[in-house]
């Protein structure tokens, strides 16, 4: 995920880069813009994924955890009942 990141700065920053160059009429092919937001939307995309499915692990390890938790030893009688 950190790769990511970085990564999406630095195309965020190659687009500014692009965008200064643009003002002084330095770009020649203007498509590099498409391209580079392509690119970053892409990395935003990825990012969420990687997010989302971190947080879906994270769910199921509590989900878990609780479930260890409240279970009743196996040997417990059941709860409302006396042992004779």
């Amino acid at each position: 995920m950190a790769e990511a990141q970085k990564e999406l700065k630095a195309k965020r920053r190659q687009l500014f880069e692009l965008r200064l160059q643009h003002a002084r009429g330095e770009v020649k092919n203007n498509r590099q813009f498409a391209q580079i937001k392509a690119d970053v939307a892409r990395l935003m995309f990825r990012l969420s994924e990687l997010n989302r499915e971190e947080m879906l692990d994270e769910d199921e390890a509590q989900d878990e955890e609780l479930l260890t938790e409240e279970a009743p030893p196996a040997d417990a009688a059941p709860s409302g009942q006396v042992e004779a």
